[in-house]
């Protein structure tokens, strides 16, 4: 009885696989075939992964992670990370802050870069790592396999949708961001979009947050005291002076927040922000 009980504790917080199912999608890619034992993780035993950095990966909603080896006709061997989160965005959030700041991206999956031996990529709600084993893939045949892995997910990936409505012009390459939590340095106001720019002459971020109404009338609340202001909140645009943040444009509308942080003169980039607004 002992030894049963010892069993079904090594069966459950092993990293093996033992009572989950792959997903049936990465069971065939075509030139490979899976190796070995697939090893699955959860938010419980994340850390016997990864470690220290489980806690990060917490933050960003993450559900599940698949570790399986592949191999080809050749005896070459990658081994496939399938890191889930419980959204796309969530997915980004993490992939983004893992991207490095001149990181020459690649057409994979929604967007992917190759780094020291791996190839990195976001695809709907997975964050997918794949590295290079001993003796080593060629990059052509590395970059097709990683393409197979991206269209199992998504035939058409892109980024979240949240990121669809900022507008293009002087918009700065890979600076999208998922902030988190705590935006602004306002408890609450978690799971914030944002894009940096460059227009006549000012560096700038626009930010967007969207979720039920009570939540955002609640953070402009929070807001409004927090800078002593004492009007009637209305669906419009603020131009506000904050003692931390410097001027700071926030709009409000139904379930929606957005504006501008670090402009000097917001108002007279009114016409981004109403551009911004029209993607609603």
């Amino acid at each position: 009885m002992q030894i049963n009980k010892l069993l079904l504790f090594l069966l459950l917080f092993s990293g093996a696989v033992y009572g989950q199912d792959y997903p049936n999608e990465f069971t065939e890619i075509e030139g490979w075939n899976i190796d070995g034992e697939k090893q699955f993780y959860g938010p419980d035993n994340l850390y016997d992964y990864i470690n220290g950095a489980s806690d990060f990966y917490m933050g960003y909603d993450f559900q599940d992670l698949w570790v399986v080896d592949y191999k080809n006709d050749k005896n070459r061997l990658l081994t496939l990370e399938l890191y889930r989160h419980a959204t796309p965005l969530l997915a980004f959030g993490i992939y983004s802050e893992e991207r490095p700041s001149g990181a020459k991206v690649r057409p994979i999956g929604a967007q992917g870069f190759m780094e020291s031996g791996a190839i990195f990529f976001l695809a709907g709600d997975y964050y997918v790592k794949i590295y290079n084993g001993r003796p080593e893939v060629s990059d052509s045949n590395f970059v097709v396999f990683s393409e197979r892995v991206a269209n199992k997910i998504c035939t058409e990936c892109s980024l979240p949708d949240e990121f669809k409505v900022f507008p293009d012009e002087g918009k700065i390459e890979l600076s999208e961001r998922y902030i988190p939590e705590n935006f602004m340095g306002i408890s609450g106001f978690n799971g914030v979009s944002t894009v940096d720019y460059k227009l006549n002459g000012e560096t700038f971020k626009l930010f967007v947050f969207k979720a039920d109404d009570a939540s955002c009338r609640s953070l402009m609340k929070k807001y409004f005291e927090r800078l002593k202001y004492k009007k009637k909140l209305k669906e419009r645009i603020y131009y506000l002076d904050d003692p931390y943040l410097g001027k700071v444009a926030i709009g409000y509308r139904a379930g929606v927040l957005y504006g501008m942080l670090d402009a000097k003169t917001p108002e007279e980039l009114s016409v981004v922000l109403n551009n911004l607004d029209s993607g609603f």
